[in-house]
């Protein structure tokens, strides 16, 4: 389960590396001119796309088929074909098919890796089956992410299903990546059964999700499945209560979101749905479900759909809820471009017009040090405006969707948070701070930080390091290894190596060789 820590990440109280001076916002711009700015001449290159791709068979592998008919989409339905990183460490394709006129004789999975062009194909064992009834366990092929070839974020696959006669059946042809990855279990395979759905709100205090069905068989246990951001951290817990069915009657099963399950965050976008098992051992879901946990209490919010995010206002002009919309679009396809991927949900932005209104809201321990903060377990940023509306948009909000791409690909401990929360400073374009000179102070004064460290709570000291001396360091990586290098690294936090192991595949240094390059650089 990925970046289950709240990030909190925009720090107010800073202490700076001159003499005491009034607290500030520890936000730094990217230098001007941008090192990497988005003319024609300097435009950040996308990661390559996946070229068209038809499977081979090589005879390596399984042994080139005959020609064969196509077989139809009915006579073996395919229920649910399903790619997920399991464990962590490994890659895995599920396929569930219900065979309704045939039987199948065989399944071979064929997958290409399209950045090194390595094509595999590999025959998968059947599962015990019977026409009219879906497979008890689906078609399953997994390995190692260490065997993809080093640098490779994209597998494109397909499924050849042969039937008994001979005919055959492909799945169109998918591409999975392991920075756009879902590892949870969503048990789509399923059926889904009629039910009427409800969800009412009472932020914070809970939102109350209930469904009413009429089972054909007495309903033995129930499970609520969640997500607050399309899946990409599921959870699930078992209804305690579940009525019993009398002929012809219906039931409302019902579950509580509270406080005590996860931080109670305004306007975050809630999916949801119920996995029933009946007295027969017969599994089904309810459809899923989208709703927003909606903040009525204070202000009167307005919500708006921008390209690529919600955006959620209240007392703004027209003409600012235009600005944040376009700056948050910007924001998201600026960071698009520059780590190769996108986000798997669209992010839901919440900006309070006063601090006292944050504060209203957040957590105690937070709402006197923060000004912007976001998790990818909820997919969102919550932010207070500071400064002037172009600040907030172009700094704040960008620092925070930085963390959404980050924590998309890997978990809070798969980095130093020197490199977390540099890489945030480092993409804020409209930053009252010059993190350069300021990393350059420090390191003059101080000496070159211990990069070793990992710095997981900040104290007055480790602000500098964290943000400043951070963004310079991405920057000086960037400059000196170029955007590839940027983009491989997080490639291989996505695939969860170490560190310090991602370092030397990438750049071939250690964090000890980095940090003497980087002060040499940093001090020319």
């Amino acid at each position: 389960m990925r970046a289950l820590r709240l990030l909190c990440l925009i720090w107010l109280a800073a202490a700076c590396d001159l003499a005491p001076q009034p607290p500030q916002p520890t936000l730094a711009a990217l230098p001007s001119p941008p090192v990497l700015s988005f003319t024609a001449t300097a435009r950040p290159t996308r990661m390559p796309l996946p070229p068209t791709w038809t499977p081979s068979y090589s005879a390596s592998a399984t042994p080139a088929p005959r020609t064969h008919s196509l077989l139809s989409a009915e006579a073996i339905r395919v229920e649910a074909n399903i790619a997920k990183i399991e464990n962590r460490r490994r890659v895995n394709f599920s396929l569930w098919l219900t065979p309704r006129e045939q039987l199948v004789q065989s399944a071979t999975l064929h997958y290409t890796f399209p950045q090194s062009g390595k094509t595999e194909q590999r025959r998968v064992p059947l599962p015990p089956q019977k026409l009219g009834e879906t497979f008890k366990s689906p078609l399953s092929l997994s390995f190692s992410i260490d065997q993809m070839p080093l640098h490779e974020d994209r597998i494109v696959y397909q499924w050849l299903i042969e039937a008994q006669d001979g005919s055959l059946l492909q799945t169109a042809p998918q591409t999975f990546k392991v920075t756009e990855a879902i590892a949870e279990e969503r048990r789509d395979d399923l059926p889904i059964i009629p039910a009427e759905a409800h969800f009412w709100s009472d932020f914070p205090n809970q939102a109350i999700l209930s469904v009413r069905l009429k089972p054909e068989a007495p309903i033995r246990q129930a499970k609520v499945y969640y997500t607050q951001n399309t899946g990409l951290v599921l959870f699930s817990f078992p209804v305690r209560h579940v009525p019993q069915k009398r002929p012809g009657e219906e039931i409302q099963i019902s579950f509580v979101f509270n406080d005590e399950l996860a931080p109670q965050i305004p306007w975050q976008r809630l999916e949801w749905w119920f996995v029933l098992t009946d007295q027969n051992g017969k599994q089904w879901r309810t459809q899923p479900q989208f709703n927003e946990y909606s903040d009525t209490r204070f202000h009167q919010w307005q919500r708006t759909e921008g390209d690529r995010a919600v955006i959620f206002t209240y007392e703004r002009s027209a003409a600012d809820i235009a600005f944040i919309k376009r700056g948050t679009d910007h924001a998201l396809e600026r960071l698009e471009r520059f780590f190769g991927y996108r986000l798997l949900y669209k992010p839901h932005i919440v900006f309070y017009n006063q601090p006292r209104h944050f504060k209203a809201w957040a957590p105690p321990n937070l709402a006197d040090r923060f000004i912007g903060l976001a998790s990818a377990v909820w997919g969102g940023v919550v932010v207070t405006f500071h400064s002037s509306l172009e600040y907030t948009v172009y700094s704040v909000i960008q620092h925070e969707l930085t963390h959404l791409f980050q924590y998309q690909a890997m978990r809070d401990d798969d980095a130093p948070l020197w490199w977390i929360e540099g890489t945030a400073s480092y993409f804020e374009e409209r930053s009252a701070q010059d993190y350069m000179a300021r990393a350059r102070n420090f390191v003059r004064r101080n000496g070159m930080p211990d990069l070793q460290r990992t710095n997981r709570h900040l104290v007055a000291r480790d602000v500098s390091v964290t943000y400043f001396v951070g963004a310079a360091i991405v920057d000086y990586v960037i400059q000196t290894y170029g955007l590839q290098a940027f983009q491989r690294l997080h490639i291989a936090l996505a695939r969860h190596t170490p560190f310090d192991q991602a370092l030397q595949q990438v750049i071939g240094k250690t964090r000890r060789q980095l940090s003497q390059e980087f002060a040499a650089w940093l001090m020319r």
